[in-house]
C-alpha cells in the first residue's frame, strides 16, 4: 500500500547466477593465490530465490583449506544484494604432471616415495597410515612395497592372500581399508629370503609399476627400502616421481642418514616433498608428561638447512606398533588418537603440497643439490 500521490516502490530483485559467478572472482584460493573463477575450480552455479547453490572442485580431496575455501566463498556471495543463502558443495579432482615432466604411466597421477636413510625410524608404519588416511577422505590411494628385502606392508595391512591374475596377464593388487596394494610379500611364502642383485629389483620394481592392474589412482605411495641403494635409483629411473618424503626420527644418527637420503635425491633430479617426524615424543599415560626420548628439533634443523617443510610430527605409541603388528593402523584402529590425528594432518599437507607441485610450470619444488 501507498500513500496517494507517492511513487510505486520498484519490484525487489533476485540475485543472479552472473551476480554469484562475479562475486566468486573475489574468492582467492590461498596456495595458487588466483580466484576460483579464473582456475576454473567453479563447476556449478545456480541462484533462485536468493539462494545460491555452488559446487567447487579441489585440487585434493584432503585439502586442509577446504574450511577456509567455504567459509571466504559464503561471505563473498553472501554480499551479493538481496542473497539470503549459500549453500557450498565440494568435489575434487586431484591434478598431476604426469606426461608433462616424463611419459606417465597409465592411470598413475602421482608417485610419492616414502623412503628414509636409515631402517628403524618407522617408514613402512607412515607409508601405510598416510595411504589409509589419503583413502579415508575421498583419494584413490595405491600402495606399493618396494622393500622387497624386508616387505611389511602385507603384514601391517592385514593381507595374506595371493594376488589374482586379469585376462590381459597382469597382477590385480590386493585390496584393503580403500588401499590397493602390491608387494614381493604376497607372491613368496612368508619365511623365504630374497636374496636378489640390483638388476633382479630393477626389473621387479619395472613389473610392479607395469604390469599391475592399479586402475586410477591419485596418489601411489611408494615404501622404499631405507638407505640409498638401487631400489631408489631404479624408482627415478623408471617412473616420473612427483616427490619424496623422507621419514626420520630426532637423534643425530638419523637425521645424519636423512642428510644423505636428501642429497641422493637431489642427484636425480627428484624434489623432496617434506619431512615426517617419526616417534618425536613420548607422553605419560599416567602424569601426562611428554618426554623427547630421541632428542627434539632435528627436522626442524633439516627443514631449514634444505629449505623443506616439516609436514609433521607423529608421537610415539605402543598403540601404533600394537596396530601393525594386527594389521590394523592406527588411522582405523584409534582415530581419535594424537597419533591418528596427526597422520591425518600430514596427509592433508602432502596432498596441499603435490597440488601446489602440479599447479606450478616447473614443478614447484626445489631439487636439492
Amino acid at each position: 500500500m501507498r500513500l496517494f500521490g507517492s511513487k510505486p516502490e520498484p519490484p525487489a530483485t533476485e540475485p543472479t547466477k552472473e551476480q554469484v559467478i562475479e562475486a566468486l572472482r573475489n574468492v582467492i584460493e590461498p596456495d595458487l593465490h588466483k580466484d576460483l573463477v579464473t582456475l576454473n575450480m567453479v563447476k556449478n552455479v545456480a541462484a533462485c530465490g536468493g539462494v545460491a547453490r555452488i559446487t567447487i572442485e579441489l585440487t585434493t580431496p584432503a585439502c586442509p583449506l577446504k574450511k577456509k575455501i567455504e567459509d571466504d566463498t559464503r561471505s563473498a556471495v553472501m554480499a551479493v544484494p538481496g542473497m539470503k543463502e549459500v549453500n557450498v558443495e565440494f568435489t575434487a579432482n586431484v591434478t598431476s604432471r604426469m606426461g608433462v615432466d616424463r611419459p606417465a604411466l597409465k592411470g598413475l597421477k602421482n608417485v610419492l616415495a616414502i623412503t628414509s636413510g636409515k631402517g628403524g625410524v618407522g617408514k613402512s608404519t607412515c607409508t601405510v597410515n598416510l595411504a589409509v588416511a589419503l583413502a579415508q577422505m575421498g583419494a584413490r590411494v595405491g600402495l606399493l612395497d618396494c622393500d622387497v628385502y624386508g616387505p611389511d606392508i602385507p603384514t601391517m595391512l592385514g593381507l595374506k592372500d595371493k594376488p589374482e591374475g586379469t585376462a590381459d596377464r597382469k597382477f590385480k593388487p590386493l585390496e584393503r581399508y580403500g588401499v590397493k596394494s602390491m608387494s614381493i610379500g604376497y607372491l613368496v611364502e612368508e619365511d623365504a629370503p630374497i636374496v636378489w642383485r640390483g638388476p633382479m629389483l630393477h626389473k621387479v620394481i619395472e613389473q610392479f609399476l607395469k604390469d599391475v592392474d592399479w586402475g586410477e589412482i591419485d596418489y601411489l605411495l611408494v615404501d622404499m627400502p631405507p638407505g640409498t641403494g638401487d631400489a631408489q635409483l631404479s624408482l627415478s629411473q623408471l617412473v616420473p616421481l612427483t616427490g619424496a618424503v623422507i621419514v626420520t626420527t630426532p637423534q643425530d644418527v638419523a637425521l645424519v642418514d636423512v642428510k644423505k637420503a636428501i642429497a641422493m635425491f637431489g642427484q636425480v633430479k627428484v624434489g623432496v616433498l617434506g619431512i615426517v617426524e617419526n616417534m618425536s615424543g613420548y607422553t605419560c599415560s599416567h602424569c601426562g608428561h611428554l618426554e623427547p626420548i630421541f632428542g627434539e628439533g632435528g627436522a626442524e634443523k633439516l627443514a631449514v638447512k634444505y629449505n623443506v617443510p616439516v609436514l609433521g610430527k607423529v608421537p610415539l605409541d605402543p598403540k601404533v606398533r600394537v596396530g601393525g603388528d594386527r594389521g590394523a593402523p592406527i588411522v582405523v584402529a584409534d582415530p581419535s588418537s594424537p597419533q591418528a590425528a596427526a597422520f591425518r594432518e600430514i596427509a592433508g599437507k602432502l596432498g596441499q603440497i603435490v597440488a601446489v607441485r602440479n599447479a606450478t610450470p616447473a614443478g614447484g619444488l626445489p631439487v636439492l643439490e
